[in-house]
C-alpha cells in the first residue's frame, strides 16, 4: 500500500488529522482506492499526501481542473460527492472532492477520494444480462407469468382466484356482466381446456354449468 505525505513543517495538528483520517479510508477501502489531499495554497504543485495510486500521480502534482474551477467560480463551494471519472486508459472511478476550511473559515485544504469501480460495473454488467425477464404485461398481469403447480386442480383454483380479481366484487354482488368478465378472462387462458373445468367455474360463481355454457356462446358469438 503506497502512501506518500510532505512533512508537516508547520506541525500543523490539524493537517495530521485530516491525514489520519486519509489513511484510514484508503486502508478500509484498500488497493483500489486512492485518497489525496490538496494544499490549495499552492494549486501549481497542490498533492501534499496520496495513498494509493490509481491515478498515478506523485506529490507536487497540480490541483485538478474540476478542483481549480469549482473554488475559482464559488468562494464557499460545496462537496462535490460520487461523481464519475473516466480515465484514459478506460477505467471508471467513482470520485469525491471535500472542501476543508481553516480555522477562520478559509478553504484551504481539499480531500478527495477515488474508488475503481471499473470492474464492478463489467460484473453488473453480466448480472443484469442474466436476471433481465420481460415484463410487459397482458390484462394487469405479466405476459409470460408461469405458476408451477402440484396438480391440475391448483392450477385451475388459481387462475380462478386471478379472475375474481378483475372484477373486485363478492360473489354475491356480480351481475352479469361481471361474470361475463371473469370467464373471458379463463377462457383466454385456456381455462375451459381442462376436464371438468365448468363444473368447478360455475361452483365457484354460484352458477349452474349451462350458465357457464351460454356465457361461453356469447363471448363465441360476440368474437
Amino acid at each position: 500500500m503506497r502512501i506518500l505525505e510532505v512533512e508537516n513543517e508547520e506541525d500543523n495538528v490539524f493537517l495530521e488529522n485530516i491525514k489520519s483520517i486519509a489513511k484510514g479510508l484508503y486502508k478500509m477501502w484498500g488497493e483500489k482506492s486512492e485518497v489525496i489531499i490538496h494544499d490549495l495554497k499552492q494549486p501549481e504543485s497542490s498533492v501534499i499526501f496520496i495513498a494509493g495510486e490509481l491515478s498515478n500521480r506523485d506529490l507536487g502534482a497540480p490541483v485538478t481542473d474540476l478542483v481549480l474551477r469549482t473554488i475559482k467560480n464559488h468562494d464557499n463551494p460545496d462537496d462535490i460527492l460520487n461523481y464519475r471519472t473516466n480515465t484514459k486508459d478506460g477505467r471508471v472511478f467513482k470520485s469525491s472532492t471535500m472542501f476543508i476550511k481553516n480555522e477562520v473559515e478559509e478553504i484551504e485544504f481539499c480531500l478527495c477520494i477515488n474508488l475503481d469501480i471499473t470492474e464492478l460495473l463489467m460484473t453488473k454488467n453480466m448480472i443484469s444480462n442474466f436476471t433481465e425477464v420481460e415484463t410487459e404485461k397482458t390484462d394487469g398481469e405479466n405476459k409470460q407469468q408461469e405458476n408451477f403447480a402440484k396438480n391440475i386442480d391448483e392450477i385451475l383454483i388459481n387462475l380462478i382466484d386471478k379472475a375474481k380479481e378483475q372484477v373486485d366484487k363478492p360473489i354475491a354482488y356480480m351481475n352479469k356482466e361481471d361474470k361475463l368478465k371473469i370467464i373471458k378472462f379463463l377462457d383466454k387462458r385456456g381455462v375451459f381446456k381442462i376436464t371438468k373445468s365448468v363444473k368447478t367455474v360455475a361452483e365457484k360463481l354460484n352458477v349452474s354449468k349451462f350458465t357457464i355454457y351460454n356465457y361461453l356462446k356469447e363471448i363465441k358469438t360476440e368474437e
